[in-house]
């Protein structure tokens, strides 16, 4: 509020914040979000890289005032940051190689040999941990990016991993016929996806709820979203108690 400035951290993950190699510029679906929550607000935005081992650290110093695009990607996160109410839910869901005919059922996952790759941090490994206690696991650092997990399924380096379908809509895009989505569409988890910031930051915290629901109340979250996800089938939109025609 002295500023008039805020700094909010993002981390690359492809349709949510998109890096130009060459530029820098960021693009995506939680920039535009971001942009128009702050134009909102009055505030000006400075977009700080954080990696996901660092988010509480980086709250807590200050490097950061908030996160944007965050959720409870580690549920045990809930105890060191609050969360804000959400612009939408991300849905996860296994994907194994595009031949692979052993997964049928969750349960085909869960036995000894198989092999699952996550990123430290994330949800990819804490879902594989809790749902999947039998198969082994892989983890990769967290610099890693969802394109290195669905990698590894592809040259069966690993036989699954649990990711969004909007960063396994990029892979598949520029890969097609190496991986699958596995159960017929049935998710492992759904995610909030708002703001975060450091525990006990109230008056921040309430800023950022206030201006979700303003953004949502006045119609300007589901076109964003639809730009992203015309088929509607990346993300899971929040469901308000009337109708803005």
């Amino acid at each position: 509020m002295r500023t008039g400035t805020i700094k909010c951290g993002y981390s690359p993950w492809p349709m949510y914040w998109d890096v130009d190699p060459n530029t820098k510029e960021l693009s995506g679906l939680v920039k535009d979000l971001s942009d128009a929550t702050f134009k909102l607000l009055g505030l000006k935005v400075e977009y700080v890289e954080y990696v996901f081992s660092n988010k509480v650290i980086d709250l807590q110093s200050g490097r950061i005032d908030a996160i944007c695009g965050d959720g409870p990607w580690i549920l045990t996160t809930i105890k060191q940051i609050d969360y804000s109410a959400p612009y939408y839910f991300t849905p996860v869901f296994a994907y194994a190689r595009a031949d692979e005919t052993r997964f049928l059922s969750r349960s085909d996952l869960d036995k000894p040999g198989i092999q699952f790759v996550g990123i430290d941090g994330d949800l990819s490994t804490e879902l594989v941990q809790n749902n999947f206690p039998l198969a082994k696991l892989n983890t990769l650092t967290t610099t890693a990016d969802a394109g290195q997990m669905l990698l590894d399924v592809s040259t069966k380096k690993a036989d699954a991993t649990i990711i969004d379908p909007a960063a396994a809509t990029n892979f598949i895009t520029h890969n097609p016929g190496k991986v699958k989505q596995l159960f017929n569409g049935k998710m492992l988890g759904a995610y909030n996806n708002g703001f975060s910031v450091k525990k006990g930051e109230t008056d921040l915290l309430n800023m950022l709820n206030g201006a979700v629901a303003a953004m949502h109340n006045t119609g300007a979250v589901d076109p964003i979203l639809d730009r992203y996800d015309p088929k509607g089938e990346k993300f899971l939109k929040v469901q308000p108690g009337f109708i803005i025609k």
